[in-house]
């Protein structure tokens, strides 16, 4: 039997057993026994078997044209529990399951892509540290994932946020049940130790500068259409309430270089919603929503940016 043979018969059990490892992690609380695993490893074997069995058959792993790495954020994680909701389950365990969904669901349809997560177990990761990961990983994409909560059982539905602009007041934003981001000015985007480094000086400062201030123009931008694009894309797949794109001083947002954008799914303190949160259905049209919106991103920025004829 040639080697491709047995490679052709070793995908699909590898890849089952990849699934099979790293199926634990996503639930709502990751048993102990798999804790000492390196998930980011087992996904990197898994991703790249999907992409060995396409090259057997000849076929080109697909991936997209402009957003060819992209960083999901399962909100809260450790010690920030997030919201408690009906069902008895804080906020920090649904968001990372909805972010192994998705995570998932891309890779097998983009093989090409690269997509990685802030953080694969219940852990705590720093606001700053989450958005500067997603610039040292040079992302084209961030989206952090969280669901809502307030203090009366009647609120319900979807929304999403983006930066607010410069001038935006930190912390004037009405905040329900636990914030899903601090509005400390402390929160930079910048890992915690280079914070506090002096700023280095150029011959050029101004120039560069005025280069800063047009590529955070056009990201803001970019993140206000994706945004929109991503409660677009909820509302084909939910069937409850949307509350709109708005804009806020979210610290987990801050200092990002590329669009950017916070996603509330649903509310825990609801009590049909909150329970509906929990199931693989309910999950399932989640991730289809912001594929479709990951998808008609990236094909509106390849769009603008394709060089005239």
């Amino acid at each position: 039997m040639t080697g491709s043979r047995v490679l052709k018969r070793l995908i699909p059990s590898l890849i089952a057993a990849c699934l099979c490892a790293t199926a634990a992690p996503a639930q709502a609380v990751p048993p102990a026994q798999v804790r000492g695993l390196d998930l980011t490893a087992i996904l990197g074997v898994c991703d790249q078997a999907r992409k060995i069995q396409l090259e057997i058959v000849g076929a080109e792993p697909r991936t997209l044209s402009r957003l060819n790495t992209i960083v999901i954020d399962p909100g809260h994680g450790g010690v920030n529990q997030g919201a408690l909701g009906v069902a008895g389950i804080h906020e920090k365990f649904i968001t990372l399951e909805l972010a192994y969904a998705l995570r998932e669901e891309l890779q097998k349809k983009y093989p090409g892509a690269r997509i990685v997560m802030t953080r694969y177990w219940d852990m705590s990761v720093s606001l700053s540290d989450r958005i500067a990961f997603a610039n040292a990983q040079d992302a084209d994409l961030f989206v952090s994932l969280h669901y809502n909560a307030a203090s009366h059982a009647k609120a319900a539905g979807f929304e999403t946020y983006f930066l607010a602009s410069a001038e935006a007041t930190p912390g004037s934003e009405q905040v329900k049940g636990q914030p899903i981001a601090t509005a400390s000015m402390e929160v930079t985007g910048i890992p915690q130790n280079l914070s506090t480094a002096p700023r280095a000086t150029t011959f050029n400062e101004v120039v560069v500068d005025i280069q800063t201030d047009l590529a955070r123009q056009r990201q803001h931008q970019d993140s206000a259409l994706f945004a929109k694009l991503a409660n677009e894309g909820l509302e084909h797949q939910l069937t409850g309430v949307n509350r709109g794109v708005k804009q806020a001083n979210f610290g987990v947002l801050r200092g990002a270089q590329m669009p950017a954008i916070v996603v509330e799914s649903g509310f825990v303190s609801h009590p049909i919603e909150g329970k509906a949160i929990l199931t693989p259905s309910h999950r399932a049209q989640i991730v289809g929503g912001l594929i479709e919106s990951i998808e008609s991103l990236d094909r509106l920025l390849d769009q603008r940016d394709a060089p005239a004829k």
